[in-house]
């Protein structure tokens, strides 16, 4: 029987995850690529076509290679369907291919709209994660303490931390826990701690990009789906802290 390989990479590249496909098939023939989109009236007969852009074409909708229908092939949907898909989260891809050799499918990822190393935390039964890398030191605080503060303003291991309530920036009611969990985060030079109800634990979100629901919401940056299906919203810690600031009295300890 007939043997092929597959070979998937994954890598990082600058500031982009580049994932490849490769396979060792027949390859894809670019004279009858031309020709059948010439028939399909998608190009002349005259066009100067190099052959990245003849490539291109098989992402076109309702372009296929295969020479009949199927099940699973020759409808034209497919390809075209990957393409919208990954621009749809700001990605790229790219297909190579050689006759008897085989084709090799690029795509490139924006890193901050892949994977990130985050913090889980819970408010009432919504979740959010807080990327790890912003964050520097992690409270338990009680609730009374954060409700009677000044201006904001919570003593941490001697220091004064500005702060907020992360559930007042999504409009909740006011937390009845007896403790809530002050997160500090590195703001430029300082540090301001963001409150919420409970850190579930370190968690590795693959990040997909918002519905139109919560486009407006400039404080998330993303949403993941947690291993039971539940969607937790991810946090642009730097847009938070800018929008308390422009909300309270303390934009001069923040900015």
């Amino acid at each position: 029987p007939r043997v092929g390989k597959i070979l998937l990479k994954a890598f990082y590249s600058g500031a982009n995850v580049i994932i490849q496909i490769f396979d060792d098939g027949g390859g894809i023939d670019t004279n009858f690529i031309r020709t059948k989109a010439i028939n399909k009236g998608l190009i002349s007969p005259e066009a100067q076509l190099s052959k990245r852009e003849i490539l291109d074409l098989v992402f076109i909708p309702g372009f296929s290679t295969a020479s009949k229908v199927t099940d699973v092939s020759g409808r034209g949907v497919g390809m075209d369907v990957v393409k919208r898909k990954i621009a749809d989260i700001r990605g790229e891809v790219e297909l190579e291919s050689e006759v008897g050799i085989g084709t090799t499918l690029t795509i490139k990822l924006p890193l901050t709209l892949s994977i990130i190393d985050g913090l889980l935390v819970k408010i009432d039964e919504i979740f959010y994660v807080i990327p790890l890398s912003v964050i520097d030191k992690i409270y338990a605080v009680e609730h009374k303490r954060l409700i009677k503060s000044f201006n904001n303003i919570v003593v941490l291991d001697g220091d004064q931390v500005p702060f907020f309530h992360l559930r007042n920036e999504f409009s909740l009611p006011e937390s009845t826990s007896e403790y809530e969990e002050v997160i500090v985060v590195r703001y430029e030079d300082k540090r301001v701690g963001i409150a919420v109800d409970t850190v579930i634990g370190e968690y590795q979100a693959v990040l997909k990009p918002l519905g139109k629901h919560y486009k407006r919401q400039e404080i998330i940056s993303g949403a993941t789906i947690l291993g039971d299906g539940t969607i937790a919203l991810v946090l642009d810690t730097n847009k938070a802290i800018k929008q308390f600031a422009n909300q309270t009295l303390i934009k001069e300890e923040v900015q």
